[in-house]
């Protein structure tokens, strides 16, 4: 904006503008109508070219003018965007976002969702625990967390859909499974598998269970990078969301399941009692998007 232009300037001539006359602005923002002739004036010296004309029956915009007003409403409007950002931002002063998060939401998801929170509450403090679907679930029921992203709604919690992946078949490369571009359940009856521990896994339990696929699992394990190396060294198979891939496949061949296995992501809160900062962060997901 030019250094000689003040906002005060900007409301007059936008007041004289929609309503018609100094008079009706000068009531319309609480100023005397020589304090809106004044500041009119100062701006129309500041861009060295007239806005408005005076009639018998009040002001009339000058083509300028008419340009002029939508570049002024829009710097009007930012100016109120940034003053509503701030009071939001200094209401969350002290407070605390819980989140509870499955490990693929927490590790592709959370950070992009994330960002815009930190930008609008600056002053709000964040922690994140990680667990699996049943874990995430009961900590919201507890009020440990305010909200729990998982791939499990839960009936006494207020669920919401944010994301879906599908599953995917990751086997060792080489397997001889590998040479299919996608793979039913039921081709990996008794094969070597490892899958999470822990609990949510229920999703695909079931389509095993569908299929009559009973893989010969090995081992049950919690931490996503652990289960992604004992495939990589060829101890077993395994069936995951696509979001727990990690950026370096190699040594993994990942491949489609048919018929398709898709998960959703819930955000998931309790039916009353949401914190403040649990209900700004809500309203940043991309639910129904």
């Amino acid at each position: 904006m030019h250094p000689n232009i003040t906002f005060t300037q900007l409301r007059c001539f936008v007041a004289a503008a929609e309503t018609g006359g100094f008079t009706a602005a000068a009531q319309h923002i609480h100023l005397t109508q020589s304090a809106v002739s004044q500041a009119i004036a100062g701006l129309e010296d500041a861009l060295g070219a007239k806005l408005l004309i005076r009639t018998r029956v009040g002001v009339k915009l000058t083509d300028l003018g008419e340009a002029a007003l939508v570049e002024a409403q829009a710097l009007l409007a930012g100016a109120q965007r940034l003053a509503a950002v701030t009071r939001a931002s200094d209401k969350l002063a002290g407070t605390t976002l819980r989140i509870g998060s499955v490990q693929s939401a927490a590790a592709k998801l959370l950070p992009g969702w994330l960002k815009p929170f930190r930008a609008l509450y600056p002053q709000a403090g964040i922690t994140l625990h990680l667990g699996t679907d049943e874990e995430v679930n009961d900590w919201v029921l507890a009020d440990a967390v305010d909200i729990g992203i998982s791939g499990e709604p839960h009936p006494e919690l207020d669920n919401s859909i944010v994301a879906n992946d599908d599953f995917v078949l990751i086997l060792p490369a080489g397997h001889p499974l590998a040479k299919n571009a996608s793979i039913g359940l039921e081709a990996i009856d008794g094969e070597r598998a490892i899958f999470p521990g822990g609990g949510g896994n229920r999703q695909v339990d079931d389509a095993l269970a569908a299929a009559r696929s009973k893989p010969n699992v090995l081992f049950l394990v919690r931490d996503n990078a652990t289960i992604f190396g004992m495939v990589r060294e060829g101890i077993g198979l395994t069936v995951m969301p696509d979001l727990t891939l990690p950026d370096d496949t190699s040594g993994l061949a990942v491949r489609r399941l048919t018929p398709p296995l898709r998960r959703d992501l819930h955000a998931s809160v309790r039916k009353q009692g949401l914190s403040p900062a649990g209900k700004a962060f809500l309203e940043l997901l991309p639910i129904g998007k």
